[in-house]
């Protein structure tokens, strides 16, 4: 299953055998940027965004809740900033 949308992001379903469900991933012009899973419980929903340019390969995960939390905010600021 996959929904594209005309601002160049996708959203994909899929398997990753590093989690036990199902994940879906955010692609923005056929690149992957972010990658959601529920191995938590449906309420606690995380987000990764690898970090692609990383020699360790690291990548960022936390709560999808407390990311969008800080994206709200941060955009209030930026908003204020204008």
């Amino acid at each position: 299953m996959s929904m594209k949308f005309s601002s160049g992001f996708e959203v994909a379903a899929f398997s990753d055998l590093e989690y036990e469900g199902m994940t879906v991933e955010v692609r923005y012009n056929g690149v992957p940027v972010a990658q959601l899973n529920q191995d938590k419980g449906p309420n606690l929903c995380e987000i990764e965004i690898p970090y692609r340019f990383s020699p360790e390969r690291q990548t960022f995960t936390f709560l999808l809740d407390e990311f969008l939390e800080a994206l709200t905010e941060a955009k209030k600021v930026l908003v204020k900033l204008g």
